[in-house]
């Protein structure tokens, strides 16, 4: 079935939440100040579009392809500017950005190809971008696998592995700078509100498995919760930096 995100962006704040701690990972790669004009691929409803804005004062721009999440991304912030398209089709002008970024976002995208020849077109030489995704092995340690497995499944198929993205990358021009990981292993407190975000379906990844394996989870998770919350390791993040190779070098 698919996921109706015009829907989920009732309820999407409320899962995803701007990590500062990631804006700092940023600003320890690429310059972010007022001359800084950074691009947000799949803005959602502006968590982290508005928390780069707010922090570090650069010109931030928002793609996002659900009006509905766009919706609740203006209201967050006047300075930025929003716009509705995808990862392959970026409705700004060449070379308009020193900065593109993505949060948890590559698994919407189709053709990673095409996608990099598009963020190719509106970087600037010398920018950089940055793709926050999780591995194949990070989808397996999430702590919403142990309760409903068949998530790891569906994202895997979902989520390409960093070497598929990097792969795809360099076939378009680009250079692999460096992989970070992030928050590998931090505690992850689950509770009550845990609990209602899932039967709220709040994760899209709940919307693809089966009925029946849902509401065994759900079931599973209401007992593991019985005598109060719990605290899981996180599976964390990976960072891919990128960088346009030089004409000559992306020609060989």
């Amino acid at each position: 079935m698919p996921v109706d995100y015009n829907a989920i962006s009732q309820i999407y704040d409320d899962v995803r939440r701007a990590d500062v701690d990631l804006i700092n990972r940023f600003a320890e790669e690429i310059p972010l100040d007022s001359s800084a004009r950074v691009l947000d691929i799949g803005c959602g409803t502006g968590n982290y579009t508005d928390l780069l804005q707010r922090v570090t004062g650069a010109a931030v721009c928002g793609v996002e392809p659900s009006a509905g999440m766009i919706a609740r991304a203006v209201q967050k912030n006047p300075a930025l500017v929003l716009r509705q398209g995808d990862a392959a089709h970026i409705p700004f002008e060449a070379a308009a950005f020193s900065f593109v970024y993505m949060t948890d976002v590559i698994h919407h995208v189709p053709d990673l190809e095409a996608m990099f020849a598009e963020i190719g077109r509106v970087l600037r030489p010398e920018g950089k971008v940055c793709i926050v995704t999780q591995s194949h092995a990070q989808i397996a340690a999430r702590p919403i696998a142990r309760f409903f497995p068949g998530t790891v499944r569906v994202d895997q198929a979902r989520y390409p592995d960093i070497p598929w993205i990097v792969a795809a990358a360099e076939a378009r021009g680009f250079a692999a700078l460096k992989t970070q990981t992030a928050g590998v292993g931090e505690p992850v407190d689950l509770g009550a509100a845990y609990l209602e975000l899932v039967r709220k379906k709040g994760y899209s990844m709940l919307h693809l498995i089966a009925e029946d394996e849902y509401a065994a989870g759900v079931r599973l998770l209401e007992v593991r919760l019985a005598d109060g919350p719990i605290t899981l390791p996180a599976a964390g993040d990976t960072l891919v930096w990128l960088g346009l190779k030089p004409p000559a070098q992306a020609r060989d």
